[in-house]
């Protein structure tokens, strides 16, 4: 994919934990609405009762803490790695100076029927988003 989605999420005073950093547990959630953001970018295309998008791993690499007031930048790339996974890397960066960065991670996901609990072929407006032709 071609295309890089981008996020900024200011980082709010309860994110900090006893050592006055965001708590590593905020990485992951400012990562979730990252994956979000990127998915709501394709309109309701993605959104079904019947199946849905699961995370089956994660990999963070914990570059930098992270410390209030900071707005962090999110910026998301997807891939096709087969026909019902896809991988999503991330690049967590100090909005005010991108060159300072707090975090990578990867992370992927399938999509899976909810009725059977497995996994099925990527939705067809995810692979057009994620091949750059949607």
């Amino acid at each position: 994919m071609t295309r890089e989605f981008v996020i900024d999420i200011p980082v709010r005073w309860g994110d900090l934990d006893a050592f006055n950093h965001v708590n590593n547990t905020v990485f992951l959630r400012f990562i979730e609405e990252a994956r979000i953001h990127l998915f709501e970018g394709l309109g309701d295309a993605w959104l079904a009762l019947d199946s849905g998008p699961v995370v089956v791993n994660v990999n963070c690499n914990f570059r930098r803490e992270i410390h209030y007031p900071a707005t962090v930048r999110v910026t998301t790339t997807a891939h096709r790695a087969s026909e019902k996974r896809m991988i999503m890397a991330h690049r967590l960066d100090d909005a005010g100076d991108p060159g300072r960065n707090y975090a990578d991670a990867e992370v992927t996901v399938l999509w899976v029927d909810k009725a059977a609990g497995r996994s099925i072929p990527l939705p067809p407006a995810v692979v057009a988003a994620i091949d750059g032709s949607g």
